[in-house]
């Protein structure tokens, strides 16, 4: 057996078919206002339930495991993620828009985005965006102590939205790696992401056959995360870009009963924060 290929440092841009990797993209300037504006957020941990996709198994639930914030349209793990053809329903709360210093760097990847769609019927750029927030809550034991624990991971996945994904990396290096779902163990393309980096992947190969996953996050001191959420230190903030056709994206008051019902809590959550949220609560209120 061939001996693992060491994990390309990131310095350097690549360009495979279906496979774009741009460091140093995001300028620095964007990436301070990127900062604050991912500072100013107030992310949640939520859970996803055990048992079928559409989360209304009373079987049980488990954490996510790290905070997150959507943008464009939310997709609540309870409920299941949107994934053509056969997720599409009650899948998609609309969301915020996309802040202007995401929109910009967004439009100077317009040709390197559409260059990657095989549909052009899509449209050249995604309209909504997974926030994730990298880090470290910090627990402590039975005695007291500090015990650290590291949530800068993500599980083996594929995304289910049609068209291109597009990925902002804000922060530590990630180790970003592709595999086959047959051979988990020896990526296929690994890749430590650095700080303002951009990804671009697509097509049969690197979206549809191969999953994706983050299976570690450096440490360091620069740049400065912000504070976001009690009890955890940050350390990278990754944004996933997708595409979700508009017709599938619904306000509160157009999801079914027990569909608000499910996310009715995350809601309220995010509604301490947001206008956009606080309106949909009120333009929905509960069933008596």
């Amino acid at each position: 057996m061939e001996a693992a290929l060491a994990p390309l440092a990131g310095n350097e841009a690549l360009e495979v078919p279906g496979f774009s990797y741009l460091p140093r993209f995001i300028t620095e300037a964007e990436s301070a206002e990127l900062l604050r504006y991912f500072g100013s957020l107030k992310p949640i941990w939520e859970s996803r339930h055990a048992g079928d996709r559409a989360g209304r198994s009373e079987s049980g639930s488990r954490r996510l495991t790290r905070p997150v914030y959507w943008l464009g349209a939310w997709q609540f793990a309870c409920l299941g993620y949107y994934a053509a053809p056969d997720y599409l329903d009650e899948k998609c709360l609309r969301a915020e828009p996309f802040p202007a210093v995401m929109q910009g760097i967004l439009d100077r990847l317009t040709e390197k985005v559409a260059a990657h769609h095989a549909n052009s019927s899509l449209g050249a750029l995604p309209n909504t965006c997974l926030i994730n927030y990298y880090g470290s809550e910090l627990t402590v034991d039975a005695k007291g102590r500090p015990q650290p624990r590291d949530y800068a991971r993500l599980k083996m996945h594929r995304d289910g939205e049609p068209g291109p994904v597009v990925m902002f990396s804000i922060g530590q290096p990630a180790l970003f790696e592709f595999v086959d779902g047959d051979r988990p163990t020896e990526p296929e393309l690994a890749l430590w992401l650095k700080n303002r980096s951009v990804v671009i992947f697509s097509g049969p190969h690197f979206k549809d056959h191969l999953y994706h996953r983050v299976t570690r996050v450096r440490y360091g001191d620069a740049p400065v995360m912000p504070e976001v959420v009690d009890d955890f230190r940050l350390r990278r903030v990754s944004v996933s870009f997708r595409f979700v056709p508009p017709t599938h994206i619904k306000a509160l008051s157009e999801f079914s009963e027990p569909a608000q019902a499910e996310v009715r809590g995350y809601v309220e959550q995010l509604a301490t924060s947001s206008p956009h949220f606080r309106a949909e609560l009120e333009a929905t209120p509960p069933k008596e």
